[in-house]
């Protein structure tokens, strides 16, 4: 079963503000996660952390949708090599 994605307008408006690459990275890891996310229960957050970003998300099963609720972006000490959380 695939989620559609949705972008809250705090989160979108962070996204304006980052460098192109570390978008692209985090837009390739989110469709990633769409892909393969299973039943986490609804309104269980999880976090996607790219390149010195951390992406909040939550999964409604019944709407088939993986919410973006909001980004942090923190300073140097993730690498490119972090995974979900």
């Amino acid at each position: 079963m695939s989620y559609r994605i949705q972008i809250s307008p705090e989160a979108r408006s962070l996204l304006l503000t980052l460098r192109p690459h570390v978008v692209l990275r985090l837009a390739q890891a989110l469709a990633e996660l769409a892909e393969s996310v299973t039943s986490r229960g609804d309104g269980e957050p999880g976090e996607l952390r790219v390149d010195g970003c951390v992406l909040h998300f939550v999964v409604d099963d019944a709407r088939t949708l993986l919410e973006v609720i909001g980004i942090e972006q923190r300073e140097t000490g993730l690498g490119a090599s972090d995974a979900l959380a």
